[in-house]
């Protein structure tokens, strides 16, 4: 449990503002209300509260990281901020077929894709994670033993029982229909790495 939950515990509302409350830090005027942004999305309490929270979930933490262009265009960040969101939000991604089965192995997700990286930022969170206060049993790998979100690889999709024969990407890039041996198709969101149902399923 994070430490916006304990603070919000027998108020859910007001907990469920603070966590949809993003879109408002980037369209406010304050520039210091803009580096509250950055400082929300770079501290593991946030992220644990908002992919546990059963009205957002991992899916939700991870467009959050889509407002990022808006702060960028504004020059509110440095490049070297910028590139460390961009990087925790690939994280994220390429975690997305665990933590949307499991989200206690976040703190697990995060050290096997994020050590070694020699930034204050990553470390920092990094060691919230290890110090957070779970009463789950995770797992926290010595070294960087899983894919890094600096390889080419955008996210895992798992679910189809046997063999997947063929894979097609929507025209935007945002979906994937797979079809397998198991004689199902599926739909995928790959912004969130998740299925979302089957072909004729949607529209």
């Amino acid at each position: 449990m994070g430490k916006f939950t304990k603070i919000y515990s027998n108020h859910s509302v007001e907990l469920e503002n603070f966590l949809a409350n993003l879109h408002s830090l980037i369209i406010s005027s304050d520039p210091d209300d803009q580096k509250i942004y950055y400082k929300l999305l770079t501290t593991f309490d946030f992220l644990e509260d908002k992919i546990n929270h059963p009205k957002f979930g991992l899916g939700s933490l991870i467009k959050d990281y889509d407002l990022i262009n808006d702060l960028e265009t504004k020059k509110i960040l440095n490049s070297g901020q910028i590139d460390l969101l961009r990087l925790i939000q690939r994280t994220l991604k390429l975690s997305s077929h665990g933590l949307n089965k499991d989200p206690n192995q976040l703190v697990g997700q995060l050290w096997g894709r994020l050590q070694g990286l020699n930034n204050p930022d990553i470390e920092k969170l990094l060691k919230d994670a290890k110090d957070s206060n779970s009463k789950h049993f995770r797992l926290r790998p010595l070294t960087a033993s899983l894919t890094s979100p600096e390889s080419p690889l955008i996210c895992n999709l798992t679910g189809h029982q046997r063999t997947v024969t063929a894979v097609v990407i929507t025209p935007d890039g945002k979906k994937a229909v797979s079809a397998s041996v198991d004689a199902k198709l599926k739909l995928w969101d790959l912004e969130i790495g998740k299925e979302v149902g089957s072909p004729d399923s949607v529209g």
